[in-house]
């Protein structure tokens, strides 16, 4: 009986030592059920950039003194816009501003010049857009407008004269973040400019119109 009561006093000893030993341990925080990821990138935002690129077409129209038919040159411009993202899905508005010498020139007659300079292009367009996190991929359309200056050089003839011509835009492109805020883009832009009549009530008219394309790269700064 003896062996047995000591048996049960050291097992209890025991006992209340581990207990004690367990009250002494530092407490552990359970892990959190869920890890709170960060924000995934947004394209929605107002956003402001610049492009620069080439321009390229032909000029086509009817007269005595027609342009040159291949204009080539390059385009520097100022763009704006406003995206609006929903799940993979964009819809937005852009604004573009892009000074241009595409020219070319054809001879009419022995000793003449007849120049055909497109000075600027200018569009708004919506855009619709296909993203991937940092990827963008876009299709655009919308108004164009361009400065078409026309300039004819000859004996004893010397005009030179600007009107504008409106159109429509279309186009596509691909855009990626670079950063929260900066993202590069390259895109291709058709636009088809309307007729105007040049050198009006002379022997030297010339009814053009032009249609131009745009391959150019920009960087945007999104707000």
């Amino acid at each position: 009986m003896k062996k047995v009561l000591i048996a049960l006093i050291g097992g209890t000893a025991m006992s209340f030592a581990s207990l004690a030993q367990a009250a002494d341990l530092p407490y552990r925080k359970e892990a959190p059920s869920s890890y709170d990821y960060p924000p995934t990138f947004t394209w929605t935002g107002f956003y402001v950039g610049g492009t620069a690129g080439v321009g390229f077409g032909g000029f086509d129209g009817a007269g005595s003194s027609k342009f040159g038919k291949s204009p080539a040159g390059g385009a520097f411009g100022l763009t704006a816009g406003y995206n609006y993202q929903s799940g993979n899905l964009l819809v937005g508005a852009e604004g573009d501003y892009a000074w241009t010498h595409i020219a070319d020139s054809a001879s009419p007659g022995l000793g003449m010049s007849a120049t055909g300079i497109v000075q600027n292009v200018d569009t708004v367009r919506v855009r619709f857009g296909y993203t991937m996190d940092r990827a963008l991929l876009f299709v655009t359309g919308g108004y164009a407008g361009a400065n078409i200056r026309g300039v004819l050089n000859g004996p004893n003839v010397a005009d030179d004269q600007t009107h504008y011509a409106n159109g429509f835009a279309l186009g596509l492109g691909g855009e990626y973040a670079l950063t929260p805020h900066i993202s590069a883009k390259a895109e291709y832009l058709y636009t088809s400019l309307g007729s105007n009549t040049f050198f009006n009530n002379t022997p030297n008219f010339s009814a053009t119109s032009a249609n131009i394309s745009l391959l150019r790269g920009g960087l945007n700064y999104k707000f």
